[in-house]
C-alpha cells in the first residue's frame, strides 16, 4: 500500500524520524494507524456503554457500596503488587 501524506504530515513524520522516534516512515505511519485503531475501539466501547445506559442495563450503587468496592479493588492491587515483588 502506498499512502500519500499532506506536506504538513510528511514534514512531521520526517521530524519524528530525524529525532529517532521512528526508524522509517512506514513505522511512523503504522504507529499512527495503531492509534486510530485503538481510538476507534474506545469509541465503540463508549457507544456500547451509552446503549446500555439507554436500555437500563446498569446497576446503581450507593456511595458506601462504591467505597467498599474501590477499597476491595485497591487491596487486590496491593496483593498482586506484593506477590509480584516476592516472585521476582
Amino acid at each position: 500500500m502506498i499512502a500519500r501524506l499532506s506536506d504538513e504530515n510528511q514534514q512531521f513524520v520526517d521530524r519524528q524520524i530525524a529525532a529517532g522516534r521512528y526508524a522509517s516512515a512506514d513505522e511512523a505511519v503504522n504507529a499512527g494507524v495503531d492509534i486510530l485503531r485503538r481510538r476507534q475501539e474506545l469509541l465503540d466501547i463508549i457507544d456500547e456503554g451509552r446503549r446500555q445506559l439507554d436500555e437500563g442495563e446498569y446497576t446503581e450503587y450507593t456511595e458506601d457500596e462504591l467505597r467498599a468496592y474501590f477499597d476491595e479493588l485497591k487491596e487486590r492491587v496491593r496483593r498482586q503488587s506484593s506477590d509480584q515483588q516476592v516472585s521476582t
